[in-house]
């Protein structure tokens, strides 16, 4: 594992850290509560849950946030999607909109980074904890974290849970076209999502957003795959960001996603500029998932949104179709003129 690096680098990182508390969150409130943890988990571990995780990673993910700072990372990066409510929230904790957004040129680098350095972080700290429910009896946790590696895989799981087996199948000629996209950012924006920022620009007010999708069928797997395997009666629901990294199916999602990435890796050499880009959003994220991880000496408080609040802004964080009643003021959309 990589030294913790100096705290003077800290103030750089694009995340922002709530305060350690005893308060205990009422997590019923409506308008998401303070942000304050206090220390209890937000799913206690049972064996019975389908598909969780090792009791020993489940709890090492709890105790260090990386739940709260999942939902964070996505609800701060869908900012003008998000809804009063969440938007609100975001304000009244000190969070703000992530200078990139779901969708911008930048942020499908900034997706892929961040999810590797935590596979990479959870295989190097956790890889060879033992698994017992896996669904197809992998038996090490490092194994876990590869995911479906194979376009294959995840027919199969789509055909097994009764998902759109057509709809993905219709996009793979695109999606396995490597060399028809220009850089490895475009090439993780359209895994991601179908948000496209437009070119069109309000001449009173040049921070208003306009979005276009990209019609391809291809576009924004990412999201929804979340959809297609989500299941609302999980506590460790795949389409809930606070708590799904406790859940196996969403390592099968994101190994696919780093699968596709490798294969884009193979085909694209990278120029000088984009090494170093590359090289410092990985470096920035394995950073963030140190700091909240027993090999920081300090504790790194997240903001926490209360449950019901969660389950407000989920649907709009993996959805590819923008809901008109929850734009932030200015903000169009192709289907939200």
């Amino acid at each position: 594992m990589r030294h913790l690096l100096a705290l003077a680098l800290i103030g750089t990182l694009s995340f922002t850290t709530g305060c350690a508390t005893d308060e205990v969150v009422e997590d019923d409130t409506m308008d998401g509560g303070d942000g304050k943890s206090d220390g209890s988990p937000n799913v206690v571990w049972k064996s019975t849950i389908p598909n969780i995780v090792p009791k020993k990673v489940h709890e090492y993910l709890e105790k260090y946030q990386w739940g709260d700072y999942h939902i964070v990372f996505h609800m701060s990066r869908k900012w003008y999607l998000l809804g009063d409510q969440g938007r609100g929230w975001l304000k009244r904790v000190g969070e703000s909109a992530a200078d990139l957004q779901e969708g911008d040129p930048g942020n499908g680098l900034e997706f892929l980074a961040m999810h590797r350095a935590m596979i990479s972080h959870l295989s190097e700290r956790w890889g060879n904890e033992p698994v017992t429910n896996d669904p197809d009896r992998r038996t090490k946790f490092s194994d876990v974290l590869k995911g479906w590696t194979t376009d294959a895989e995840v027919i199969a799981a789509l055909t097994a849970r009764g998902g759109d087996v057509a709809k993905f199948k219709a996009g793979l000629a695109k999606i396995n076209d490597f060399r028809s996209f220009r850089t490895e950012d475009e090439f993780g924006n359209f895994l991601q999502t179908t948000l496209r920022l437009s070119g069109v620009v309000d001449p009173n007010d040049s921070a208003i957003r306009n979005y276009d999708r990209d019609p391809n069928a291809a576009a924004g797997y990412h999201n929804w795959l979340h959809g297609q395997f989500m299941d609302g009666a999980s506590p460790i629901d795949v389409g809930n960001p606070q708590t799904n990294l406790s859940n196996i199916m969403f390592w099968r999602i994101h190994g696919w996603i780093e699968a596709k990435w490798k294969q884009f890796e193979a085909v694209h050499v990278r120029t000088p500029l984009e090494m170093m880009s590359y090289d410092q959003q990985l470096e920035r994220f394995l950073l963030h998932m140190q700091l909240h991880s027993d090999y920081s000496a300090t504790q790194h408080a997240v903001n926490r949104p209360s449950k019901t609040l969660v389950q407000q802004v989920k649907g709009v964080i993996f959805s590819n179709t923008p809901d008109c009643t929850k734009l932030a003021v200015g903000t169009t959309t192709d289907n939200c003129p």
